[in-house]
């Protein structure tokens, strides 16, 4: 435990930073909603990062963005494993070839979290950014994908977590009960898909990358539900992707 409270200014300063990252422009009503925080709050935090260099205003009516200086925090970080830079050359190569985004995810706790996506070089992404976004076992592809192709004994250490960590109201038994038939699926047919509930307009379908018996990653690449899309071609192109990535 830490020897002091945590300080609150700094704790609400980078939420903003957060929140703003994922929009191309931020208004002051968005974040308040977004971060809970009073208008004024978030002006007050939006006028010192801007004074700082970190933020800058375009007008009052069109809001605010992120600036260059924003690079010098991850000046520093060396952090990124050297196979998800290689990786995120070869996905590169799949969104050109299929122009969907695509993104690479790895476990940390109880979530997949996205290690680097193809958004930015995609010309039908549907959102700004999902770099560092965490992304639940449970009804995400990635999640999903993860549990299907993991050992028993680490499946099963992973749902005893979810559920004392109240992920869900279910038993262990009874959420393995309700999780088999889909992870079945998802190893039968090649792939996972994310949940149908959690966007009416998108799908994810993701694959494991595997070194030996173990996954060290997964891959997805989200689409437009309405698109007429051959799954299990796109599967088949996101192992080939994957079978590169674990040689790497």
């Amino acid at each position: 435990m830490p020897s002091f409270h945590v300080i609150r200014s700094v704790e609400r300063s980078f939420l903003i930073l957060q929140i703003m990252n994922k929009k191309p422009v931020s208004t002051v009503t968005m974040l308040s909603e977004e971060s809970g925080y009073a208008p004024a709050t978030v002006v007050r935090i939006l006028e010192t990062l801007s004074q700082l260099g970190y933020v800058a205003q375009i007008d009052r009516r069109v809001g605010y963005v992120l600036t260059e200086k924003c690079m010098e925090l991850s000046a520093g970080y060396h952090g990124v494993p050297v196979f998800v830079l290689e990786a995120a050359k070869l996905l590169e190569e799949l969104t050109n070839q299929l122009l969907w985004p695509v993104a690479l995810a790895t476990l940390d706790d109880l979530y997949m979290v996205v290690r680097t996506s193809t958004i930015p070089q995609s010309p039908l992404s549907h959102t700004h950014s999902t770099v560092q976004k965490r992304l639940d076992l449970l009804t995400r592809a990635h999640g999903r994908c993860y549990l299907a192709y993991c050992s028993d004994i680490e499946r099963t250490h992973l749902l005893n977590k979810l559920v004392d960590a109240t992920f869900t109201q279910m038993s262990v038994e009874e959420l393995s009960q309700w999780l088999d038939p889909i992870l079945e699926k998802v190893r039968r047919l090649g792939y996972a898909e994310r949940d149908h509930a959690i966007d009416p307009q998108t799908t994810t379908l993701a694959v494991p990358v595997m070194k030996g018996s173990n996954v060290i990653a997964t891959i997805g690449l989200t689409f437009f539900r309405g698109v007429a899309t051959d799954r299990l071609e796109i599967a088949e192109k996101l192992h080939l992707v994957a079978e590169k990535i674990a040689k790497l």
